[in-house]
C-alpha cells in the first residue's frame, strides 16, 4: 500500500486552496514578498511533502515569482556537516526542535528577518515561540499506534500497555534511540515503567534502557523514520508501536486502520531555519514568512493533521478539522510537551542529552548481540 494522498483527498484539499487563497489577497496585493531567482526548500516527502508543495510551496510560488525547488531532507548530522563545508543542502531547512539548539549554538544559523512579517502573525507564535534563528514549523504528536483489528475489543490507552503482552500480545515497534529526542523512546520506556510526567526529565538513562530490556524480545524492528514506523504496521508485521500522529491518519486516508491514543503523548515540533551560507537567503526569508501567514497555515492542517504554529490558522480551520489535531483543547492536555531544554544541555558526562542517548544506545545494543 503506498502511503500518499488519494485523488479524493488532493481535489478535495485544491478546492480549498482556492477558497482559502482569497483571503491573502490583501497580502498579495502589497507584493511584499515578490523577487527573483529560486530558494532551495526541505521537502518532507509523503503525505506531509504533499501538504508542503499544496499549502506553502505552489502558491508562494504564484505570489512572488520565485521558484521553489524541493529537495529531500536529510539527518541533523548531515546537514550539520553540508552547513561546516559551506555547502549547505537547503536554503530552507526543517529541523527537529530537539536538534534546533545545537545548531544555534555552534552558529550554524541565520537570523531571520522579522521585517518581512505582520506583528500580528508574529504574535500568533503563542504555543512555541517564533525566534530569533528558527520559526517553528508544525506541531506534531508521537502516540500509541495499533492494529484496530487485532484489538478491537480493548484498545490500548497508554505506553504501559505497549509493554503488556498478555492484554495486547503482537509484535512491537518503536524508534531506534539513535533518533534521540526525535524517536521519544526513552520517555515512552520510563512512562511505560511508571515514571509520572513532571518527572521524566533529567532522563534516567539506565532505568529506560531496563524497560526497554523489557520488551525487546518482541519488537520486530527498531523504526528509523517516520514512513516506516506506519509502513511496519501496514505490512502486518508489527501490530502495535509509536508513530507520530500525521503519519498515522495519512496511512488511514489510504485505507490502513491502524488506531491512536492520544494519553501520554508526546507533544513535540520541528522549525523552518536558514543555514549559515545558504545561496538564497533573501529568498529563504521570504519563504518563511508566507509560512507564517494563517490562512496557508490552515491549507497545512486541512490535508495532514499536523497543528499550525500560528493560533490564527485556526480561524481558518473547520472545526471538525480542528478536533483531529494535536493542539486540540480536546487532546492537548492528555499529551506531554517534550523538554527539548533538557535535551539540548550538556550532562556530568560532557554530553548534551541528543548525544548521549545515542551513546547509551549503542552502548545497549553492543552488549546484547
Amino acid at each position: 500500500m503506498r502511503l500518499d494522498l488519494s485523488r479524493r483527498r488532493l481535489l478535495a484539499t485544491a478546492a480549498l486552496s482556492g477558497a482559502v487563497a482569497g483571503l491573502a489577497r490583501p497580502a498579495i496585493a502589497q507584493n511584499s514578498l515578490r523577487g527573483t531567482g529560486s530558494v532551495i526548500v526541505h521537502f518532507g516527502g509523503g503525505s506531509m511533502g504533499e501538504a508542503q508543495r499544496i499549502a506553502y510551496s505552489e502558491p508562494f510560488q504564484a505570489e512572488t515569482g520565485i521558484r521553489v525547488i524541493h529537495q529531500a531532507g536529510v539527518a541533523a548530522g548531515v546537514q550539520r556537516a553540508a552547513i561546516l563545508a559551506g555547502a549547505p543542502k537547503h536554503d530552507v531547512a526543517n529541523i527537529s526542535g530537539g536538534s534546533m539548539a545545537a545548531f544555534e549554538q555552534d552558529g550554524l544559523l541565520q537570523a531571520i528577518d522579522y521585517g518581512y512579517w505582520t506583528p500580528q502573525n508574529r504574535a500568533g507564535y503563542d504555543l512555541v515561540p517564533a525566534s530569533q534563528f528558527n520559526v517553528p514549523a508544525m506541531l506534531y504528536s508521537m502516540v500509541v499506534a495499533f492494529d484496530q483489528q487485532r484489538y478491537a475489543s480493548r484498545a490500548p490507552e497508554s505506553w504501559a500497555d505497549l509493554w503488556n503482552l498478555r492484554d495486547f500480545p503482537g509484535r512491537r515497534t518503536l524508534a531506534a534511540g539513535t533518533n534521540a529526542a526525535d524517536g521519544a523512546s526513552y520517555e515512552i520506556a520510563l512512562l511505560a515503567d511508571g515514571v509520572k510526567p513532571e518527572d521524566l526529565y533529567p532522563i534516567d538513562w539506565e532505568r529506560a534502557l531496563r524497560s526497554l530490556d523489557r520488551l525487546r524480545a518482541d519488537v520486530v524492528k527498531w523504526w528509523a523514520n517516520g514512513a516506516e514506523s506506519v509502513q511496519l504496521q501496514v505490512d502486518r508485521q508489527a501490530t502495535i508501536g509509536s508513530a507520530w500522529n500525521g503519519r498515522i491518519d495519512g496511512a488511514n486516508e489510504q485505507g490502513a486502520r491502524i488506531g491512536k491514543s492520544w494519553n501520554q503523548g508526546i507533544l513535540q515540533w520541528a522549525g523552518w531555519a536558514i543555514p549559515r551560507g545558504a545561496t538564497n537567503s533573501e529568498n529563504a526569508q521570504k519563504y518563511i514568512a508566507f509560512m507564517s501567514r494563517p490562512e496557508p497555515q490552515a491549507r497545512f492542517s486541512e490535508i495532514i493533521t499536523y497543528g499550525p504554529t500560528n493560533a490564527l490558522a485556526f480561524n481558518h480551520i473547520p472545526a471538525e478539522r480542528a478536533a483531529l489535531l494535536p493542539t486540540a483543547p480536546a487532546v492537548k492536555d492528555r499529551q506531554i510537551v517534550q523538554n527539548y531544554t533538557f535535551w539540548n544541555t550538556v550532562d556530568a558526562t560532557g554530553q548534551t542529552g541528543l548525544r548521549r542517548a545515542i551513546a547509551e544506545w549503542e552502548r545497549w545494543i553492543a552488549a546484547r548481540r
